[in-house]
């Protein structure tokens, strides 16, 4: 449900009450390692990773009240929980990035989508391109003549139940990363994330109280240190 201009109101003047100590605290519990260069941190869903156009509650102001040295690298999506990596200084940043565009870092997710999709263990690929649908705002769609691909790997984990559903839970490796992708990737496969306040409809939307995609691996290289690093997080659903 989009939010009201009376509560984005609400929250930005709640958000500029919190003490300093409200925003340590969150930080320490959100934190899943940190150096002198990186901080990787496990970001709530529902929260903005960026300060948006009205609503200025995000994980980067707050992350930036704790430690004004921050620096955004990537994003998720508000929905989506799960592992972040920010710098804590500009040589990082650059570093990171970099790896980022050269598409060197191994991102792994896990989701629960609407019905039995395949067989358990199976493995495959989605290379079809998506592309923003400014009509349909906020919602990307798949584009076969939009020129830039979009690519993901899958894997079937198992099936399960959720609130008498069938839902089936899969582990999403994005290779691209446009936004939306992971979503729309399964709107393609005709096997909706469940509990998705922007794809989901009717059961599927109804079945999970939140976006079940959560950002549950991460493997890069450390930007002074070269060597290889991964962390994991706690699948919440």
């Amino acid at each position: 449900m989009p939010i009201t201009d009376d509560v984005v109101i609400e929250l930005n003047q709640q958000e500029t009450q919190y003490p300093i100590e409200f925003f340590q605290a969150f930080a320490r519990e959100i934190t899943v390692y940190e150096d002198d260069d990186i901080w990787v941190v496990d970001k709530p869903a529902g929260l903005l990773s960026v300060d948006g156009k009205t609503l200025k509650v995000s994980l980067l102001s707050r992350l930036e009240r704790a430690n004004p040295s921050v620096k955004l690298i990537h994003r998720l999506d508000m929905d989506t929980s799960g592992l972040l990596i920010f710098a804590k200084n500009a040589a990082a940043q650059s570093n990171i990035s970099k790896q980022f565009i050269d598409r060197l870092p191994q991102k792994t997710y896990q989701a629960r989508v609407f019905g039995k999709w395949e067989t358990i263990g199976a493995t495959g690929r989605i290379s079809v391109p998506v592309r923003y649908e400014p009509t349909t705002k906020p919602r990307h769609i798949v584009d076969h003549d939009w020129k830039k691909n979009a690519l993901t790997l899958y894997e079937v984990l198992g099936y399960e139940e959720c609130n008498g559903q069938a839902v089936t839970r899969v582990a999403l490796k994005p290779v691209t990363g446009r936004s939306h992708q992971l979503r729309v990737h399964m709107v393609h496969c005709e096997h909706v994330i469940i509990g998705d306040p922007i794809y989901a409809e009717g059961a599927a939307l109804e079945v999970a109280p939140r976006l079940n995609l959560h950002a549950q691996q991460l493997r890069l290289k450390h930007p002074v240190l070269g060597a290889w690093m991964d962390w994991e997080s706690p699948v919440p659903f």
